[in-house]
């Protein structure tokens, strides 16, 4: 079993949310993201993006970090393959080069402390607590939250917790500027985040994310010298389910 988790909290729910994960031992998920942005007097755009990834447990370190060798494909690209290790609770992974980066994906394979902070020492319906996000991530800007534990299977170790949260300005890797279509003409404008909210929910099963839905809205402002400033919103959700190994 593995203390992934000790760090960030020396008496959380080892039954839930520990990954509890062999030396050898395969797990995969397929996922799926959708986005739309709709402003006024302009075709809504939409986008989607899905994929799969494989994940095999290599090492386990005196440090509590977990490497994995995966292989994953956003469809439409060639498939990727790599060596990454996860640290500091899962907020933190590192390439083989040892180059690392904070995790800020919406949903991945495990517990991110990063999105759901330190939880109590012992899990239990109707429990909450509040996260400080304290940078941008995929969903959101740095914001709060609030996790809530929904329902415990204890016979086959699950625990799902509904988040729910806000901020405001721009997520993780936004570029800041869109194109849409008005009349016919592309036009490029400037984007200018307003407050975001988010919800979802997420079962784990011993440490392992096994499906996962996000949805969040955000309010936005859109500027070009030709509009001047447009009221939009924004609308983007998130699927994420664990697969049979391989997916690829």
């Amino acid at each position: 079993m593995s203390s992934l988790l000790a760090q960030a909290s020396t008496a959380v729910d080892t039954d839930y949310l520990f990954p509890h994960i062999a030396i050898g031992e395969h797990n995969s998920n397929v996922y799926s993201i959708a986005s739309s942005v709709k402003a006024d007097g302009f075709d809504e755009r939409v986008g989607r993006n899905s994929g799969s990834a494989d994940y095999t447990l290599m090492q386990e370190s005196a440090d509590h970090s977990l490497t994995f060798n995966v292989r994953e494909v956003y469809d439409g690209s060639p498939i990727g393959q790599g060596v990454f290790t996860t640290r500091n609770g899962g907020a933190t992974n590192c390439n083989s080069k040892g180059e690392c980066r904070t995790y800020t994906d919406a949903s991945g394979l495990l517990y991110n402390r990063l999105l759901w902070g330190d939880p109590p020492a012992r899990l239990k319906a109707g429990q909450t607590w509040k996260v400080a996000i304290n940078q941008p991530w995929e969903f959101g800007a740095a914001g709060t939250q609030t996790v809530s534990v929904m329902r415990l299977d204890d016979a086959n170790g699950t625990v799902t917790l509904k988040r729910e949260g806000s901020a405001s300005g721009a997520i993780a890797d936004e570029s800041g500027t869109i194109t849409l279509v008005r009349n016919g003409k592309q036009i490029k404008l400037d984007i200018i985040p307003g407050k975001a909210h988010w919800t979802g929910y997420t079962t784990f099963r011993h440490g392992i994310v096994i499906n996962d839905e996000l949805l969040v809205t955000r309010a936005e402002v859109l500027v070009s010298k030709e509009t001047g400033k447009v009221n939009a919103t924004m609308r983007r959700y998130m699927l994420l389910n664990a697969a049979p190994y391989p997916t690829l």
